[in-house]
């Protein structure tokens, strides 16, 4: 190996490696505050401040996520209820 694909395998690593941090880090934002968290912004520290902000973006992508995938399974669910009725209520009048 040369060192050119050394580097990129630990840049790819490292943002592999980052990106598993942040997600955990929202994850666990959410599931500790819930959607409601407030960003936390200090103008003395500008570095701490853009990741709770980042963090917190996050948070607000993953309630808006978690909000639409219940309204879509709502949906399915509502959905299958009826064509579960539809069936039941054709079958039943073929077999009489």
């Amino acid at each position: 190996m040369d060192l050119q694909s050394m580097v990129g395998d630990f840049v790819k690593f490292a943002l592999l490696a980052g990106a598993a941090l942040y997600a955990g880090l929202v994850l666990t934002s959410y599931r500790t505050d819930g959607p409601s968290l407030r960003p936390r912004v200090d103008g003395r520290d500008p570095a701490h401040s853009a990741g709770h902000l980042a963090v917190w973006l996050g948070v607000k992508v993953l309630a808006l996520a978690v909000w639409a995938a219940t309204r879509i399974f709502e949906m399915l669910s509502e959905a299958s209820a009826e064509v579960g009725d539809w069936f039941l209520s054709h079958r039943h009048d073929e077999t009489h």
